[in-house]
C-alpha cells in the first residue's frame, strides 16, 4: 500500500503547498483521503474542474467544497460549459479539448500558490491503458513509457497501485466517491480498451498487470540509455555533427538522433515525423551531393562537405 508521507517528503518542503487534481472519482478520492491521513494535510489545495457534461457534476462540486470546509483544506473550483465551447473548436475531440482546459486551470492554480507541481491520481491500470492506446497509434519508445512518477510538473504517486486495490480500500472504509458513467461508454477508444480489450489479457496470464509494469520499467531503463547515447553524440559539437561519426552509430541510435533533432526543432513534438521521413534524412546525410539542404516541417538540415548543420 502507498506510503504517502514518504512520497511527499521526497518532493515537498515542510510548508510547501501540495496541489492535487481531484475529479471526485475513486482514484482521486483515494489520493485525497490518503493525503488527509498524512503529516502534510494542512498544506493541501484541492483543484476540481467541472466539465458540466453531466448533471451529477453539481453534486460533485458541492461535495468537494463541503469536504474542504470539514477537513480544513483549500478548494479551487472552476467550470467550463463544453457543449458550448466545443463549437468553437470543431477539429478537436472532446477529450483533447477538456484536457487542455483542465491543465490550463491547474497551471493557473500552481501560479497562484507559487508551486511548480501538481499531483494526479493516475494508477497502474491507467499506465497500462495508455501504453496500449499509444501502441495502437504507432508511438515509439517515449510514448510507450508514457507515465513516470515525476515528469514535467506532474507527480503520480499511485502508479504502482491497481484500480482494484483502490476500490477495495474505499469500500472497506466506507469512503465516499463518485462514478462518472461516461467512463463506461465503449464508443470512446480508451473506454473500449479499458473494458473490452485489456481484460482479455487476464485469460492469458492473471499476473499480466505486473508483467506489463515490469516491461514498462524496462523501457524506462532503455530510454535512459538511448538518451545518454544521443547526448554523448550531439554534445561533441553545437548545432552540427560529422557524417563519419554519425555512421559509426548503430542504425537504431541513428534514427533516435534524427528523431531527437526533429523533436527539438519542432517545439518538442515528433508529430508529423514518419519512419519514411527518417529514412529520407539518413539517405540525405549519406548522399553524394556535398552542398544541399533537407527540410521537414521546422527541421532544416544543411550538408556542408563532411558535416551536417541543423
Amino acid at each position: 500500500m502507498l506510503n504517502i508521507n514518504k512520497f511527499l517528503e521526497k518532493y515537498y518542503k515542510k510548508n510547501e503547498k501540495i496541489i492535487i487534481a481531484c475529479s471526485t472519482g475513486p482514484d482521486s478520492m483515494f489520493l485525497l483521503y490518503k493525503i488527509l491521513e498524512s503529516e502534510y494535510k494542512d498544506n493541501l489545495v484541492v483543484c476540481y474542474f467541472n466539465h458540466k457534461t453531466r448533471k451529477e457534476t453539481e453534486d460533485e462540486e458541492k461535495f468537494i467544497e463541503k469536504l474542504g470546509k470539514e477537513k480544513g483544506f483549500k478548494t479551487e473550483i472552476t467550470s467550463c460549459d463544453f457543449k458550448k465551447i466545443k463549437k468553437l473548436y470543431p477539429s478537436k475531440s472532446f477529450e483533447e479539448l477538456a484536457r487542455e482546459k483542465r491543465y490550463a486551470f491547474f497551471n493557473a492554480i500552481m501560479d497562484i500558490y507559487n508551486s511548480n507541481k501538481i499531483i494526479t491520481a493516475h494508477h497502474l491500470d491507467d499506465k497500462i491503458e495508455t501504453f496500449f492506446f499509444n501502441l495502437s497509434r504507432g508511438t515509439k519508445l517515449s510514448g510507450l513509457i508514457n507515465m513516470t512518477e515525476y515528469s514535467g510538473n506532474i507527480l503520480r504517486p499511485l502508479l504502482n497501485i491497481k484500480k482494484s486495490t483502490i476500490l477495495e480500500y474505499l469500500n472497506k472504509n466506507n469512503l465516499k466517491y463518485f462514478i462518472d458513467n461516461t467512463n463506461f461508454d465503449t464508443e470512446i477508444t480508451r473506454n473500449k480498451l479499458r473494458h473490452d480489450i485489456i481484460p482479455l489479457f487476464k485469460k492469458i496470464n492473471k499476473n499480466y498487470k505486473e508483467n506489463i509494469s515490469n516491461c514498462l520499467n524496462y523501457f524506462e531503463e532503455l530510454k535512459l540509455f538511448v538518451d545518454t547515447e544521443i547526448n554523448k553524440f550531439l554534445s561533441k559539437n553545437k548545432g552540427f555533427f560529422f557524417i563519419n561519426e554519425f555512421n559509426q552509430l548503430s542504425p537504431f541510435i541513428q534514427k533516435e538522433v534524427i528523431r531527437y533533432i526533429f523533436y527539438i526543432s519542432n517545439g518538442k513534438s515528433t508529430i508529423g515525423l514518419s519512419e519514411a521521413n527518417i529514412k529520407e534524412i539518413i539517405k540525405f546525410i549519406n548522399g553524394k551531393n556535398n552542398k544541399t539542404i533537407k527540410e521537414i516541417q521546422l527541421l532544416k538540415m544543411k550538408k556542408d562537405n563532411k558535416i551536417i548543420l541543423y
